[in-house]
């Protein structure tokens, strides 16, 4: 669909030889006492017409222009200058389209009608020479254009997996964060079912059955989840911070002080502010604002600088958490910053929690502000 909309945006440029021709034909005719033959404007509308074909069928219209070029002459028409032009132009453009059979088939025919055309001056020189000039230029230029644009095309590619690959690299990260989540509560229903049955005794003999099962269950799901566990986890992007953040509450606000030390320790001078309200959301959105914090304080020393100044403030008003992290241009210039992976994998992950992310520079340097709703994500 991309490829039809770039062709569609072409089209207008296409009637330009035409136009150029006819407004040619135009000017000879104010200067030839007997005017113009239809012979000359069907030279210049067949010609021109076939520019117009050149997007999809670029060896048929080198072969047609071929012909005009290689009769223009035994017509005695002043339109055969305008074959002249636009035989080149559609060997570039066939160059530039194609490879292969279908260059060497072009160009050779190209090459024929040309010497058909100097053949009567019987010089080899002049004919070798006019030949290298007529057919060199274009052969190169559209070979150059066509590898311009498969380099393009190619990075565009990689930059289209590139950030497939950061995407779902967050994803793996969430669905691990999510697992260590549940076989924290897995192992709290065990323990729990397990104090109640010794609780009981044999007091309860079909409640002791019942709970025997939820507690052999709630095991060896808990096993597994474990085993699976050990599989996703990397050490290098889950840590004991990460995991009390998740399970408790109250681990958050010290798991983002050590987030804000560590900075500090890199020579970031940082200013924060954190609502202890914010430990009331859930365990998935606790995990979510770790990470945006540790993300832009680390884009922060990466782009403004060790020694820039920041400031991160973190609000939790009924549920909702809002992030925002600000600093001073002291190293990059906040215009000159790209979009890197690491902010892809941060907004994927605010995403999912139906959240939003607006990162981008300001008049006192970069801004990246963070919105978290509430409620079932």
């Amino acid at each position: 669909m991309q490829r039809v909309s770039t062709e569609l945006l072409w089209v207008p440029v296409r009637f330009v030889p035409l136009l150029a021709g006819a407004a040619y034909l135009g000017i000879q005719s104010s200067y030839n006492p007997r005017g113009l033959g239809v012979t000359d404007w069907v030279l210049i509308v067949v010609s021109g017409g076939l520019v117009l074909a050149g997007g999809r069928f670029p060896l048929a219209v080198l072969i047609g222009q071929s012909l005009l070029f290689a009769a223009g002459p035994l017509l005695f028409s002043p339109g055969w200058a305008v074959v002249v032009v636009l035989g080149p132009v559609a060997l570039a453009e066939l160059w530039m389209r194609r490879s292969g059979w279908q260059c060497w088939v072009g160009t050779g025919v190209f090459l024929f009608a040309q010497a058909v055309v100097l053949w009567r001056y019987s010089d080899a020189l002049f004919s070798t020479t006019s030949m290298a000039l007529m057919t060199l230029p274009a052969l190169l230029l559209g070979l150059y254009i066509r590898r311009v644009l498969q380099r393009a095309v190619t990075a565009q590619r990689q930059r289209e997996e590139a950030l497939r690959d950061a995407r779902a690299a967050e994803r793996t990260a969430i669905a691990r964060e999510l697992h260590d989540l549940i076989a924290h509560y897995l192992g709290s229903i065990a323990l729990q079912v397990g104090a109640a049955r010794h609780a009981l005794g044999e007091n309860e003999p079909e409640v002791a059955v019942a709970l025997a099962e939820v507690h052999a269950t709630a095991r060896t799901g808990l096993a597994d989840l474990r085993r699976l566990v050990a599989t996703l986890r990397d050490p290098d992007t889950l840590d004991d911070q990460v995991g009390a953040a998740m399970a408790e509450p109250k681990g958050l606000p010290a798991a983002l002080a050590a987030a804000v030390e560590r900075a500090r320790g890199a020579g970031l001078t940082v200013e924060a502010e954190i609502d202890p309200g914010v430990t009331t959301v859930d365990a998935m959105r606790r995990l979510a604002v770790l990470r945006v914090v540790q993300e832009g304080l680390t884009n922060v020393i990466k782009h403004a600088g060790p020694d820039a100044r920041a400031t991160l403030r973190v609000d939790a008003v009924r549920g909702e958490v809002q992030i925002l992290i600000s600093d001073d241009r002291r190293g990059r210039p906040a215009e000159a910053r790209g979009g890197g992976f690491g902010l892809i994998g941060m907004r994927e992950r605010i995403e999912l929690l139906g959240g939003t992310v607006r990162a981008g520079a300001s008049p006192r340097g970069w801004v990246l502000a963070v919105e978290i709703p509430g409620g079932p994500a």
